[in-house]
């Protein structure tokens, strides 16, 4: 029998190293014990003054400071102690060192072959560096820059060469229509395969979501057979604002394979306005959704604006095994027959 804080840290490590955690892989989950993943993970700092201590505890001495985007080098996650009672893991760093997985997004550092074929549809890319630099296209000689992060998905629409030869995208983001030019290297662009539909065959009234907002997981069924499992972070209260995620009954009714978000009220440190958020499935009509999670790793702590928020993988499945189907290169779909979301 496995208790819900063994469940909840197990579905972290999961998270982090893990493309995904199904009914079919439930023999590779990993024991505490275990180490799991490459030898070298790297990390990308998620706030400044990111403390780290002599041991994975929160009560033994610190020893070292982070500042924002840092990128760090981490062993595996380990079981230590925390503040919160669901995310205990940590992870060694050098100087014998350790920090609260909750402070790092884990990332790569991978360059990208530039794709010159891109027509004026556009294709659809994702950021595989930790951060990259997008510069405004009609203020290329001042110093004001936006940041995109790793994971996070974009919309380009052509490729061009500065004066140095560095081969640059041409980005155009979904809320506003500005444009950004990022370093094409940065980039890479997701082939059609990659988005075609998980279980097409299996009719649609068989597949459902359930979605625990007390004890922060998501359960992906078919058939009433669970296939999918993850921790989440749902909606909390921030300040006099009740922005817990809305419990009911729902279906999915529009899907983005990204977004451009604002918020005007923060809950969490860099969450105020967020471009390129990846894999969003809508289930309410006020804009309540499931996507991926680039600007905190703090899974299973209510952490969101209303959205259920899942690691970046989670929330691609997600976006490829519900309904409505969305064509591989579609900015968006709507439909009012999707799959079926209940909120608990």
């Amino acid at each position: 029998m496995v208790s819900r804080r063994d469940f909840l840290r197990r579905s972290t490590l999961a998270a982090f190293s893990w493309p995904l955690l199904t009914a079919n892989h439930a023999s590779l989950m990993p024991t505490l014990d275990e180490e799991i993943g490459s030898p070298e993970i790297l990390g990308r700092i998620l706030s400044n003054d990111t403390p780290t201590f002599t041991k994975p505890d929160y009560q033994s001495e610190r020893n070292g400071t982070y500042k924002f985007n840092d990128v760090v080098t981490l062993s595996q996650p380990i079981k230590g102690f925390s503040r919160s009672s669901s995310n205990d893991i940590w992870f060694g760093m050098d100087n014998d060192s350790f920090i609260q997985s909750h402070n790092v997004q884990l990332v790569q550092n991978k360059l990208n072959k530039p794709f010159e074929e891109i027509t004026s549809a556009g294709r659809l890319a994702e950021i595989t560096v930790p951060f990259s630099k997008a510069w405004p296209k009609d203020e290329q000689n001042s110093q004001f820059h936006q940041i995109f992060f790793y994971g996070s998905t974009h919309w380009v629409y052509g490729l061009g060469k500065d004066l140095n030869g560095i081969l640059y995208y041409l980005v155009v983001e979904d809320r506003w229509g500005e444009s950004y030019y990022i370093e094409a290297s940065h980039l890479r662009i997701i082939e059609d395969e990659e988005l075609l539909p998980l279980s097409p065959q299996l009719e649609q009234e068989k597949k459902t979501i359930l979605v625990d907002t007390k004890n922060q997981i998501l359960i992906a069924y078919e058939d009433k057979t669970p296939v999918m499992i993850s921790a989440i972070s749902s909606g909390k209260f921030s300040g006099n604002l009740n922005l817990i995620t809305p419990i009911g009954k729902y279906s999915i009714n529009y899907k983005r394979p990204t977004r451009h978000m604002v918020h005007s009220d923060k809950v969490g440190i860099n969450d105020s306005e967020l471009y390129g958020v990846p894999w969003v499935t809508y289930f309410t009509d006020s804009g309540i959704a499931f996507h991926g999670t680039f600007w905190h790793n703090d899974y299973s702590q209510p952490r969101s604006h209303g959205c259920v928020n899942l690691p970046i993988h989670a929330a691609l499945w997600i976006y490829r095994w519900t309904d409505p189907v969305i064509p591989p290169r579609a900015k968006k779909h709507v439909s009012r027959y999707g799959t079926q979301v209940e909120v608990i």
